[in-house]
């Protein structure tokens, strides 16, 4: 029958596009995951980690540039939100704040490094996934 063939089809189609949304949604790092849909960052035993909103867009920028250093300045570009004023102590604090959550040693972190003169790098081995909210 015509009309099950696409019906069928169809259904594969939206459960391809559902797949993809997903995997796009979710980003691994380490044994980190940040769900860019719901603003999560669950930890390898499903711990979930609050993030404020400007934690969000700090680590997001970090997830879409990893081993590049950023600057400050860069980084105040790349989580700066309407209304919002970012400047050079909130994007210190933030880094602080992360590496908490993720549980660096702030005299040896081994997510966020701080470049001395430039400004820090997200070391991580690789991250898997898109930014979804990105788009």
């Amino acid at each position: 029958e015509p009309r099950e063939l696409v019906a069928r089809i169809q259904t594969i189609l939206r459960r391809v596009r559902d797949d993809r949304s997903e995997q796009r949604a979710n980003i691994r790092f380490d044994n980190w995951r940040l769900n860019s849909v719901l603003r999560q960052l669950i930890s390898a035993d499903g711990l979930v980690v609050p993030l404020s909103n400007a934690e969000f867009r700090l680590l997001s920028a970090f997830v879409d540039h990893p081993g590049r250093v950023l600057t400050r300045d860069q980084l105040i570009d790349l989580t700066r939100a309407p209304g919002v004023v970012v400047n050079d102590r909130s994007i210190d604090l933030g880094v602080s704040r992360l590496r908490q959550k993720l549980g660096d040693d702030p005299r040896e972190p081994r997510f966020i490094k701080t470049v001395r003169g430039a400004g820090y790098m997200f070391n991580v081995q690789s991250v898997q996934g898109r930014m979804a909210w990105r788009a």
